[in-house]
């Protein structure tokens, strides 16, 4: 009983601090970016109660143990919990890494999204011009949409009536729109999600 006390406890500890570094990631992952989310998560407040109850156990097992003058176990369990927690952290990024390579739209999705915003600009008549390679790029920074850069040709600001007709448009996946205008303080983001949520660095473009 001796020896299989503590190896049960390390065992929990293991789990319970793996999986707590797991929450507290996704909670890390989910706070705003300079009004975009990184990580389309649970609610915070959701996370938070799940982080309580994985850590409460924790601290009243090592209470009780204290109590008792279980120190041999009470030390077990906070190495345990201490490395896997710490382990976990180190892994996660990477396990992180692997999950965006597959969560990125594919360069098929990319395509079909820039040939849809090029029908817009072409039909409309709109002095844009794709970025290809700067929109494959902050695709790759996003993961979680398509993103679509485009320069104004022109030297005048970005007109409302030029990003409307991209905000009236549905498309099949998740999208970020940036207009960049010949200024570097001129440009103008929307953000299109599934379900017609749209969000714009400025609403005037978007009402």
């Amino acid at each position: 009983m001796r020896i299989i006390l503590p190896i049960i406890a390390s065992i929990l500890s293991i789990g319970g601090g793996g999986v707590f570094a797991y929450f507290l990631f996704i909670l890390l992952l989910s706070i705003d970016d300079g009004g975009f989310r990184i990580f389309i998560g649970p609610p915070k407040s959701e996370t938070l109660l799940k982080l309580a109850l994985i850590l409460l156990p924790f601290v009243v097992a090592v209470y009780v143990l204290n109590k008792k003058q279980q120190h041999a176990i009470k030390k077990t369990i906070i190495v345990s919990f201490v490395a896997s927690f710490v382990m976990s952290f180190i892994l996660i990024p990477y396990q992180s890494a692997v999950f965006d390579f597959f969560r990125t739209p594919s360069k098929h999705v990319q395509s079909e999204i820039q040939s849809q915003v090029q029908h817009i600009i072409d039909e409309q008549h709109l002095p844009f011009v794709i970025d290809q390679k700067e929109s494959e790029g902050r695709t790759d920074h996003e993961v979680i949409r398509t993103v679509v850069y485009m320069r104004k040709i022109q030297e005048e600001d970005i007109e409302k009536n030029e990003v409307k007709p991209f905000v009236n448009t549905t498309f099949e996946t998740d999208v970020k729109l940036t207009f960049r205008g010949q200024a570097e303080d001129n440009y103008v983001t929307v953000v299109i999600d599934r379900g017609k949520e749209i969000y714009c660095t400025n609403e005037f473009y978007c009402r």
